[in-house]
């Protein structure tokens, strides 16, 4: 084992002092500031990125002047061609065209169609309507022989009328009538109903008439009369040896000529008494 010479050190081998032992041992190496805790802060190059704002939002308002609505207007934005001009007259022209067409067409079919529908009237053979004209031609002459049976009567005011009524006599208005008929006594008792004469009333009326009759009486003297002022009519026939007269009134104020005339009025008996009509019985 050798050892170092006396007297002199070996300064391979020299010693070195031992380091102290800090009294604090989290001072050593750390008096330097702290790292930064940030992320952004460790790494060099780079900053805290900063919070962007959120983009601001307005109301659009009322497009330019000759841009069609709806599209966007913000600075940058492709604005669409402009709306172009309305045609001024055009619409106008083809309306007219439209009209003036129209009525040179009616005017042409109005041309061929008129002399075509008047040919057609004043030829009644075009039609083959000849033999429909010749037939109605012939039917006045078939009536005439029915027509001439009233006449032989010598009725007056509508005694053509009256001969369609089965077993009637000819009818007699109330502007000209006999009182001392049977036809007279049946008009005189409903003017003096109408017009509340009592007097005339009576005096056509028999010495013994109907229950129905007496009735009728009673009501008419017991109620004021209408006084309608209508023109009557009164008509007699024989039947079953008694004198029938009809009395009434008609829609046209023309004579009675068919049956249905006759549900407007009464029907009387009618009885011959000291040389005079009177009225014995009713029937409604």
């Amino acid at each position: 084992m050798t050892y170092p010479p006396p007297g002199g050190e070996n300064p391979q081998y020299q010693l070195q002092p031992e380091p102290q032992q800090p009294s604090d041992p989290y001072s050593q190496g750390y008096n330097t500031p702290p790292p930064p805790t940030n992320y952004y802060q460790q790494q060099p190059g780079y900053s805290q990125p900063q919070m962007q704002q959120p983009p601001q939002y307005t109301q659009p308002g009322p497009p330019p002047v000759g841009v069609q609505p709806g599209y966007p207007t913000a600075p940058g934005s492709v604005l669409p061609p402009p709306i172009p001009p309305a045609k001024q007259g055009g619409n106008l022209f083809l309306i007219l065209g439209i009209v003036v067409g129209l009525v040179v067409v009616l005017g042409v079919a109005a041309v061929l169609l008129i002399p075509k529908l008047t040919e057609d009237d004043a030829d009644p053979q075009a039609d083959g309507g000849g033999n429909e004209t010749s037939e109605s031609a012939e039917e006045p002459e078939q009536s005439d022989e029915p027509a001439e049976e009233p006449s032989e009567d010598g009725g007056e005011d509508g005694g053509d009328s009256g001969s369609t009524l089965e077993g009637w006599g000819t009818p007699v208005n109330s502007d000209s009538f006999d009182a001392n008929t049977p036809e007279g006594a049946a008009i005189t008792y409903r003017i003096a109903a109408d017009t509340d004469d009592d007097a005339a009333l009576q005096s056509v009326v028999c010495a013994e008439p109907s229950s129905d009759m007496q009735f009728d009486v009673d009501w008419e003297l017991d109620y004021t009369g209408g006084n309608y002022g209508f023109l009557l009519w009164s008509m007699s026939k024989e039947e079953n040896g008694e004198t029938k007269v009809w009395v009434g009134w008609t829609m046209d104020d023309l004579a009675p000529d068919s049956a249905d005339d006759l549900s407007t009025g009464y029907t009387f008996t009618a009885v011959e008494e000291e040389g005079a009509w009177k009225l014995c019985h009713v029937e409604y």
